[in-house]
Protein backbone atom coordinates (compact mmCIF):
# COMPACT_ATOMS: atom_id res chain seq x y z
CA UNK A 1 0.00 0.00 0.00
CA UNK A 2 1.39 3.75 -0.57
CA UNK A 3 1.25 6.56 1.03
CA UNK A 4 -1.10 8.02 -1.44
CA UNK A 5 -4.26 9.82 -0.28
CA UNK A 6 -7.17 7.51 -1.18
CA UNK A 7 -9.74 9.94 -3.00
CA UNK A 8 -12.83 11.12 -1.39
CA UNK A 9 -15.53 10.20 -2.66
CA UNK A 10 -18.51 12.87 -3.10
CA UNK A 11 -21.25 11.31 -5.18
CA UNK A 12 -22.08 7.83 -7.37
CA UNK A 13 -25.07 7.87 -9.16
CA UNK A 14 -26.45 5.36 -11.45
CA UNK A 15 -28.62 6.91 -14.60
CA UNK A 16 -29.85 6.27 -18.29
CA UNK A 17 -27.86 9.11 -19.58
CA UNK A 18 -25.40 11.99 -19.09
CA UNK A 19 -25.48 14.89 -21.17
CA UNK A 20 -22.79 17.78 -21.43
CA UNK A 21 -23.38 21.46 -22.22
CA UNK A 22 -20.75 22.28 -24.62
CA UNK A 23 -20.60 25.89 -23.58
CA UNK A 24 -20.44 25.69 -20.03
CA UNK A 25 -19.41 22.33 -19.49
CA UNK A 26 -22.11 21.41 -16.97
CA UNK A 27 -23.47 18.04 -16.85
CA UNK A 28 -27.30 16.95 -16.51
CA UNK A 29 -27.85 13.52 -15.15
CA UNK A 30 -30.88 12.09 -16.61
CA UNK A 31 -33.24 9.14 -15.63
CA UNK A 32 -31.56 8.29 -12.11
CA UNK A 33 -32.40 4.82 -11.08
CA UNK A 34 -31.93 2.27 -7.89
CA UNK A 35 -33.79 -0.46 -9.73
CA UNK A 36 -33.91 -2.73 -12.77
CA UNK A 37 -36.78 -4.59 -13.70
CA UNK A 38 -36.75 -7.67 -15.57
CA UNK A 39 -39.65 -10.01 -16.60
CA UNK A 40 -36.89 -13.19 -16.26
CA UNK A 41 -33.08 -13.52 -15.94
CA UNK A 42 -30.41 -13.47 -17.25
CA UNK A 43 -31.02 -10.13 -18.23
CA UNK A 44 -29.36 -7.67 -20.93
CA UNK A 45 -29.17 -4.27 -19.88
CA UNK A 46 -28.85 -1.96 -22.77
CA UNK A 47 -27.43 1.25 -21.53
CA UNK A 48 -26.60 2.93 -18.19
CA UNK A 49 -24.47 5.43 -16.98
CA UNK A 50 -22.25 5.26 -13.43
CA UNK A 51 -21.14 8.76 -12.89
CA UNK A 52 -18.62 9.24 -10.15
CA UNK A 53 -17.02 11.81 -8.73
CA UNK A 54 -14.16 12.12 -6.08
CA UNK A 55 -11.89 15.11 -5.12
CA UNK A 56 -8.34 15.34 -2.94
CA UNK A 57 -6.62 12.91 -4.76
CA UNK A 58 -2.92 13.34 -5.41
CA UNK A 59 -1.08 12.28 -8.90
CA UNK A 60 -2.16 9.02 -10.77
CA UNK A 61 -4.46 6.13 -10.14
CA UNK A 62 -5.45 3.13 -11.18
CA UNK A 63 -9.38 3.35 -11.40
CA UNK A 64 -11.43 0.47 -11.45
CA UNK A 65 -15.59 0.06 -11.90
CA UNK A 66 -16.97 -3.38 -11.11
CA UNK A 67 -20.37 -4.65 -10.89
CA UNK A 68 -20.75 -7.39 -8.39
CA UNK A 69 -23.96 -9.58 -7.08
CA UNK A 70 -23.62 -11.96 -4.82
CA UNK A 71 -19.32 -11.57 -4.64
CA UNK A 72 -18.97 -12.09 -8.13
CA UNK A 73 -18.21 -9.88 -10.38
CA UNK A 74 -20.16 -9.38 -13.59
CA UNK A 75 -18.07 -6.62 -15.15
CA UNK A 76 -14.80 -4.38 -14.32
CA UNK A 77 -13.57 -1.73 -16.35
CA UNK A 78 -11.24 0.94 -15.80
CA UNK A 79 -8.30 3.37 -16.41
CA UNK A 80 -6.19 5.98 -15.96
CA UNK A 81 -7.50 9.06 -13.25
CA UNK A 82 -5.37 12.23 -12.79
CA UNK A 83 -5.38 14.73 -10.15
CA UNK A 84 -3.07 17.69 -11.05
CA UNK A 85 -3.86 19.12 -7.47
CA UNK A 86 -5.45 17.98 -4.35
CA UNK A 87 -8.00 20.40 -4.98
CA UNK A 88 -9.46 19.43 -8.16
CA UNK A 89 -12.99 17.37 -8.38
CA UNK A 90 -12.19 15.03 -10.51
CA UNK A 91 -15.70 13.66 -12.33
CA UNK A 92 -15.79 10.14 -14.27
CA UNK A 93 -18.71 8.69 -16.25
CA UNK A 94 -19.21 5.05 -17.26
CA UNK A 95 -21.64 4.21 -20.07
CA UNK A 96 -22.00 0.91 -19.86
CA UNK A 97 -23.66 -0.92 -22.86
CA UNK A 98 -25.43 -4.64 -22.74
CA UNK A 99 -24.34 -5.21 -19.14
CA UNK A 100 -25.10 -8.58 -18.37
CA UNK A 101 -27.46 -9.34 -15.39
CA UNK A 102 -27.77 -12.85 -14.61
CA UNK A 103 -30.40 -13.23 -11.64
CA UNK A 104 -32.83 -11.31 -9.52
CA UNK A 105 -31.42 -9.39 -6.13
CA UNK A 106 -28.97 -7.06 -4.89
CA UNK A 107 -25.99 -5.70 -6.76
CA UNK A 108 -23.91 -3.36 -6.52
CA UNK A 109 -21.17 -0.33 -8.09
CA UNK A 110 -17.59 -0.29 -6.88
CA UNK A 111 -15.22 2.00 -7.55
CA UNK A 112 -11.03 1.61 -7.00
CA UNK A 113 -8.35 3.32 -6.64
CA UNK A 114 -5.28 1.45 -6.54
CA UNK A 115 -6.78 -1.27 -5.68
CA UNK A 116 -8.05 0.43 -2.48
CA UNK A 117 -12.14 0.21 -2.38
CA UNK A 118 -13.24 4.23 -2.43
CA UNK A 119 -17.37 4.13 -2.63
CA UNK A 120 -19.76 1.56 -3.40
CA UNK A 121 -23.79 1.13 -4.81
CA UNK A 122 -26.08 -0.76 -4.68
CA UNK A 123 -28.82 -1.25 -6.63
CA UNK A 124 -31.57 -4.17 -7.25
CA UNK A 125 -32.44 -6.22 -10.19
CA UNK A 126 -36.59 -7.27 -9.11
CA UNK A 127 -39.26 -9.01 -10.90
CA UNK A 128 -41.49 -7.35 -12.54
CA UNK A 129 -44.98 -8.80 -12.62
CA UNK A 130 -46.86 -9.94 -15.67
CA UNK A 131 -50.11 -8.64 -16.69
CA UNK A 132 -52.82 -10.44 -17.19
Amino acid sequence: MSNKPVPIPLAMVICDTVIQDKKTGKKTLVGLFNNVGAKKVPVIHPSLNVYIILTEGTGNYDGKLKCVVDDDIVLEMGGPLVFKHPHQIAEWNFNLRNLPLPKFGDYRFEFYCNEELVLSRKFKVSEMKKER
